[in-house]
């Protein structure tokens, strides 16, 4: 072998042996930040509570010792959380996995892996053997052999809880979205495993029976199925309600279909595309609301007189806000608290003094020592009882662009001006969109000249 390829040789293995060692690391350090959030949470829980809070029951100690954590790191609350009791579990529950975690052998992942398996049974002397026969097999497997491994031991040291362990999951059955990129998201179901296996079979059913003349592949026929299925929009369903409430923030030119500029969810979980905005718009049960906002995107300011906002500008301040606006929660605004910031009668009623706040941070704020100021509207600076300070800024609605105007004849109709922008779909009618644009609350709608500069050419 040549001196250059031993020297090559040589470096393949230095870098390997690095990397082995870069990963030992990053877990010994993951254990001492792990410990050190755990350190700091027993810390708040053995301070004393204000007696006077204390007696009415509004706070516990430590109640909000993990928002605190949640906000210096930039996680979720649920992630602290869950964070500190794989610490304690392996503390306590499961010493040998958690030896080798500590020594970087393993990491969080892989612990948490063996935890959740230990959740499953019911017998200390269970966990005990579930420990040391990990602590054999662990770091040699990936975290999905592992799992496998544990499902099969699980059922293995405890084959006579089997029933016990299906009604206990079963009660945690339950069923999740999520937003993802271009206006997509997804759906997670946790449910009976025979329950799932009859809804597989019966969209797979469904899709066959539309026929080898459809275009769709099967997966989109049974994408699309389930969603018509669930919302009551498929032949022979219903839902017997009145249907669900969806907030979309599009601009008008979008709409009109004059410029492309994304809508968004108005928890700002998402974007929605131009066309599909003006699909939703054309729906005969869509419900429209006109918002002003600056040249930038942000909400203009509206106050009105009392204490508590009216439906109008808690709605404007619900999608101004988007979420709670504790910095790392991302509750939906309406499913908050409308909280003053300055509190009433001396803080107005208007957006620049309201604010979202989920029941748990609208309480830190009221009881715990959290302070909040409302800097311009839609900015909130919170402080937590160690001083530091944490800033959530809103995120600026979607502006559109009007296009260079282009003189046609007057006899031209509304429709066939939209269709000559945009030709991915049919236009919405003229009467449909000026009279949603226009709502009755309003004496001079906004839109009103540049609809009749279209309409008249």
């Amino acid at each position: 072998m040549s001196s250059g390829a031993e020297s090559s040789a040589s470096r393949d293995a230095d870098l390997i042996d690095r990397m082995v060692d870069l990963d030992r690391e990053q877990a010994r350090l993951e254990v001492q930040l792990a410990t050190t959030i755990v350190e700091f949470l027993d810390l708040r829980g053995s301070e004393p509570v204000d007696v006077v809070t204390a007696d009415k029951g509004r706070v516990l100690a430590g109640e909000f010792a993990v928002d605190e954590v949640a906000a210096a790191l930039g996680w979720s609350t649920h992630r602290v959380q869950a964070r500190a009791r794989l610490v304690r579990t392996l503390r306590s529950e499961l010493p040998r996995t958690w030896a080798l975690w500590r020594s970087g052998d393993i990491d969080g992942y892989k612990a948490s892996k063996v935890v959740e398996a230990a959740d499953r049974l019911t017998r200390p002397e269970s966990v005990t053997i579930l420990d040391g026969e990990a602590a054999q097999r662990i770091v040699g497997q990936t975290a999905t052999q592992l799992q496998r491994w544990l499902n099969r031991r699980v059922g293995r040291l405890e084959p006579d809880r089997a029933e016990r362990r299906h009604r206990r999951a079963y009660a945690d059955r339950n069923v999740a979205t999520g937003m993802d990129l271009d206006g997509m998201g997804w759906l997670w179901m946790a449910a009976g495993a025979a329950d799932l296996a009859a809804i597989d079979q019966h969209l797979s059913g469904l899709a066959r029976g539309l026929g080898s003349g459809d275009p769709r592949t099967m997966d989109q026929r049974r994408a699309d199925l389930a969603v018509d299925l669930l919302t009551g929009r498929h032949e022979g369903t219903s839902t017997g309600g009145t249907g669900t409430a969806v907030g979309v923030v599009v601009p008008v030119q979008s709409l009109l279909g004059m410029d492309d500029t994304p809508g968004e969810l108005s928890d700002r979980s998402a974007s929605i595309p131009a066309g599909l905005a003006r699909q939703i718009a054309a729906r005969p049960d869509t419900l429209f609301y006109r918002l002003l906002t600056d040249e930038r995107g942000n909400l203009l300011d509206v106050t009105q007189l009392g204490r508590f906002p009216s439906d109008l500008l808690g709605f404007a301040v619900d999608v101004r806000d988007g979420t709670c606006r504790w910095s790392t929660c991302s509750t939906a605004a309406s499913d908050c608290d409308r909280d003053h910031t300055i509190p009433a009668p001396t803080g107005p009623t208007n957006a620049a003094n309201l604010g979202s706040g989920c029941r748990r941070h609208h309480r830190a704020k009221t009881h715990a020592g959290f302070k909040l100021e409302q800097s311009e509207p839609g900015v909130f600076v919170w402080q937590t009882p160690t001083s530091h300070r944490y800033t959530a800024e809103p995120e600026p609605l979607p502006v559109g662009k009007w296009p260079t105007p282009v003189l046609h004849d007057q006899h031209t109709p509304i429709a066939e001006l939209i269709d000559l922008v945009d030709d991915t779909g049919p236009p919405p009618d003229h009467t449909t969109v000026h009279d949603a644009l226009q709502p009755d609350a309003a004496p001079e709608p906004l839109l009103e000249p540049e609809i009749e500069l279209i309409a008249s050419g």
